[in-house]
């Protein structure tokens, strides 16, 4: 398999919408290259054998997945690795460790890193107008912990994250142990409560309707001028999603859209 044909089929991967067994993947080598499955079949074969590909165990069905034996680049400023894979001490990059695990949000799903764009401009692009290095930060909905601790990282403050999913908090307690995290952030199992200590940057990384229903609490729990990144929404979803935040106080500052999904940063009226 030559560079060109790699890339191609890496791409069919890259471009779809859904998870893919391993039959459902040579299917569309098969279709995309006009050659038959057994063939089909080998290359795909090839790729795992090296590295480029994996397959991953979910709920009692097995997919194919992206290598994850390298750093892979994410943002601009951002960058995922396994925890036994070094990096180079670099200013301006920020490594996170991410365990296997089997929690939605594992990285390398767009809407995550929709959410990583979007923290990655709030923090690290645009000049942020006041210091956040001893604000706090929320993420409802972890999983596994990604942008907890992609936030604190960036923005130097300390974060509280919550997911009613007992396995994703338990892989998110080991992602931020892993990173050497523990002291600055602190997760929960259930829902996010009303919170005294008023938050400088709210994540929430769910699905539409979840997200028109958290707008009042998040309103509640956010600084005055505060910032809040919303992810998870379809781009179709997300004209209604920004005018029903508008009748809280909440004012679109920039929006991410890729492979149909999109991510918004709001700030918030003083």
């Amino acid at each position: 398999m030559n560079p060109f044909e790699r890339q191609r089929v890496l791409q069919i991967l890259e471009n779809s919408d859904t998870r893919l067994t391993a039959g459902a993947f040579i299917k569309r080598i098969a279709h995309e290259f006009s050659i038959k499955r057994f063939r089909a079949g080998k290359m795909l074969t090839a790729l795992i054998n090296r590295g480029d590909l994996t397959y991953i165990d979910l709920y009692g069905s097995t997919y194919v997945d992206t290598g994850f034996s390298k750093p892979v680049q994410v943002t601009d400023h951002f960058f995922l690795k396994p925890p036994n894979v070094s990096s180079k001490d670099q200013p301006g990059r920020f490594y996170i460790n991410l365990l296997p695990g089997i929690s939605f949000g594992s990285g390398r799903h767009p809407t995550t890193r929709l959410s990583l764009r979007a923290i990655d401009h709030l923090f690290l692009t645009r000049d942020c107008p006041t210091d956040a290095s001893c604000s706090w930060y929320g993420d409802i909905g972890t999983g596994p912990g990604v942008l907890a601790l992609a936030a604190c990282l960036a923005g130097k403050g300390s974060c509280r994250a919550w997911d009613l999913d007992p396995n994703a908090v338990s892989e998110a307690r080991q992602n931020i142990e892993t990173n050497g995290m523990a002291s600055r952030i602190q997760v929960t199992c259930g829902p996010m409560p009303v919170w005294e200590q008023g938050f400088f940057l709210i994540c929430a990384n769910l699905r539409f309707p979840t997200l028109k229903g958290l707008a009042g609490l998040i309103r509640t729990n956010l600084d005055p001028g505060g910032y809040l990144i919303l992810s998870g929404i379809r781009e179709w979803e997300k004209e209604d999603l920004v005018s029903h935040y508008r009748e809280y106080g909440f004012f679109p500052i920039r929006h991410w859209d890729e492979k149909k999904w999109s991510a918004v940063l709001f700030g918030h009226e003083l």
